[in-house]
């Protein structure tokens, strides 16, 4: 009996708690799942980049922009034989190119300046720069398709300073032109100085520059509808990312890869706390030999028969009895990879319902480092397996409580010194085997758990199988990886596991289909007690939630109407 093991599971029932690639997951149903299990971030990002949109087009300054266009012509100077002629030739990109950057160089811009009277004539070198570098800012001239007409454009808060300057940068340039024929003609003769001064590129005005009635900045609808898709793509991002890095284990399918071991259901988060609560402990000793269960998350399956919880601990016994080619478990542990994902909870609740069943069951508490069955069920100072394993002689029925009810019986930690389990994993414990070999049909240790690996190592030696409970969101892939990995001998007899501490609430936006599956296997007309409050709670949050939305998108349409108003 006590180095029996688990039979083994056939290699291909579970995937192997070997470390995988996380990309091995990403597919359409893990993309889906994780804009579901983040839809109010995925909601709420946009939104804020929406309102800091609409606030930025309402308070965003005014810009005009104002034209005015030019054709440019080349005129050249043929002769003939009798006399020169003046021919037309129409102008080609390396012209037009050369007349662009004339109209935007710095001789232009400070006639414009100096006519203007925008800086004065004995401004200094740094002073003129500074007054290039702010008039260019809202300049532009660009070539008007592939014609020879050029749109000098300029914009400003002030309609009439747009057009004004729109105006007065044509006006330089065709000065600047007519400036630069001049100085060509003084060089010819008297006879030539005429023609030359008709020759050579010319402006005209094609549209002069108006104050623009209209402002010129980007629709500020187009502003925010670029705002709000902005932030939905960064939230979906971000939805990605969180749950690519987040490797907390929340679906049984996941724990199953994790562990290697089968899930075998989920504990609802409403079934009781990860540990008892401090409500739950009892700081007074029971009656003699006796204890009382009613304690709210320490028995919620047995006060709350067809509920999830009920359905998962019964495919735990249905587990058990499958084990050794069905001659079925008897010395069961129940551990977690860390303190608080409610191993003692579940624990109790499993020795509870076996017991309610009609088996006969023992609860061992063999937690050294937190007993919190003992201090919850039997009070400080109580005697019970410490004790009886020092005491060679003493009775085994002295040392357990009995609880009336389903007919449970309950085994203390006991009283002792030092936190370490060498006056627990001993050879002494065959004669505790011996007693209880007979009169019981489950035994269920909660022991520590896995990071004691000496613990659970000298437990591997005396027990047929575990059981591994797994907290929801407190446990990674790869530490209950590790946890289910660090003893082989653990490992072999590892029964399955539980997902424990499940908030039901967020299991329908996981797309696990085993979840899917659960929640439809169990009956949920008439939910009283604790799973009916907890619905009542849930609608009025919800109903909250609705509220503050439809503000929050009657808020976001006033600003957005104001923002889009002329």
């Amino acid at each position: 009996m006590l180095h029996k093991s688990v039979e083994p599971r056939s290699p291909d029932s579970y995937p192997s708690p070997a470390a995988a690639s996380p990309f091995d997951q990403i597919d359409l149903r893990w993309m889906v799942s994780a804009v579901l299990q983040h839809r109010w971030m995925i909601i709420a990002v946009p939104a804020i980049f929406t309102v800091l949109a609409i606030f930025f087009v309402i308070g965003r300054s005014p810009n005009f922009t104002a034209s005015t266009q030019l054709e440019l012509t080349n005129l050249r100077l043929a002769f003939s034989r009798e006399d020169a002629l003046f021919a037309e030739t129409h102008p080609d990109p390396t012209f037009l190119e050369t007349q662009l950057q004339i109209i935007r160089s710095d001789r232009v811009a400070l006639n414009v300046l100096t006519h203007l009277q925008m800086i004065a004539a004995d401004a200094s070198a740094q002073s003129k720069a500074e007054a290039l570098k702010k008039l260019r800012q809202g300049f532009s001239a660009e070539r008007v398709g592939l014609s020879n007409v050029v749109a000098l454009s300029y914009s400003s808060s002030s309609p009439e300073m747009a057009a004004q300057l729109a105006n007065e940068f044509a006006r330089a340039y065709v000065a600047e032109q007519n400036a630069a024929r001049w100085d060509a003609a003084q060089a010819g003769s008297g006879w030539l100085r005429d023609r030359l001064r008709e020759i050579g590129p010319k402006a005209r005005v094609v549209a002069e520059a108006l104050p623009p009635p209209h402002k010129s900045n980007m629709r500020g609808l187009l502003i925010i509808v670029a705002a709000g898709m902005v932030g939905g793509v960064l939230a979906v991002a971000g939805a990605f990312l969180w749950k690519f890095l987040d490797r907390r284990i929340l679906t049984p399918e996941e724990a199953a890869a994790a562990t290697g071991a089968e899930c075998l259901g989920i504990i609802p988060r409403f079934a009781g706390s990860a540990n008892a609560s401090r409500a739950d402990v009892s700081t007074e000793p029971q009656a003699t030999n006796s204890f009382s269960a009613d304690m709210s998350s320490l028995s919620y399956a047995l006060d709350h028969p067809n509920s999830e919880a009920w359905s998962t601990l019964r495919n735990v016994k249905a587990a058990c009895e499958d084990c050794f080619g069905g001659k079925g478990l008897r010395y069961l542990g129940i551990t977690s990879t860390f303190a608080g994902e409610g191993r003692s909870t579940v624990a109790a609740n499993l020795a509870l319902s076996l017991a309610a069943s009609g088996k006969s069951v023992l609860l061992v508490d063999c937690d050294i480092y937190d007993p919190v069955l003992s201090r919850t069920f039997a009070g400080p100072e109580s005697i019970g397996l410490r004790d009886y394993l020092r005491d060679g002689q003493a009775s085994f029925g002295s040392h357990v409580l009995v609880e009336q009810r389903p007919g449970l019986t309950f085994l203390p930690l006991g009283t002792g010194s030092g936190a370490n389990g060498d006056d627990i994993w001993t050879i002494n414990l065959r004669r505790f085997f011996e007693e209880t070999l007979a009169s019981y049909e489950y035994v269920i240790f909660d022991i520590p758990t896995l990071g004691n690996l000496a613990d659970i190592r000298a437990a591997a030696r005396y027990l047929d199988g575990f059981l591994l409970v797994v907290g929801w969101r407190k446990v990674t892939a790869e530490t209950a990886r590790l946890g289910a990995t660090s003893s082989s001998v653990m490992h072999e007899r590892l029964l399955g596991t539980v997902l424990n501490n499940v908030d039901s609430r967020e299991t329908r936006w996981l797309l696990s289909s085993q979840v899917n599956f659960l929640n439809k296997s169990v009956q949920t007309d008439e939910l009283p007690g604790v799973v009916e409050t907890v619905r009542r709670v849930t609608n009025k949050t919800s109903r909250s939630k609705k509220v503050l939305v439809k503000v929050a998108l009657a808020f976001i349409l006033a600003a957005a109407t104001m923002a889009l108003l002329p």
